[in-house]
């Protein structure tokens, strides 16, 4: 006999489409500071890197509302 474990819970699509805005939103001015902070004289290589990386958080948020939502947990930590 298997037993099943669920951990967290899943989120509606509009959830993940709301995180998505949210990222997508904030971004910008992070990226700005990183670049204004420009630590070890790399703040437009830093700024550029973590626009990449929120593209891609942004990308696999709006697949997950599209394809996966039933597939995703949240687990609030």
């Amino acid at each position: 006999m298997k037993s099943h474990i669920t951990i967290g819970y899943d989120l509606p699509k509009e959830r993940w489409e709301t995180a998505a805005e949210h990222i997508q939103y904030v971004a910008p001015a992070i990226a700005a500071w990183l670049q204004k902070e420009n630590a070890d004289n790399m703040g437009e290589q830093d700024a550029a890197d973590f626009t990449n990386d929120i593209l891609l958080a942004i990308t696999a948020l709006h697949y997950v509302a599209e394809n996966a939502t039933d597939k995703c947990r949240f687990i609030p930590i």
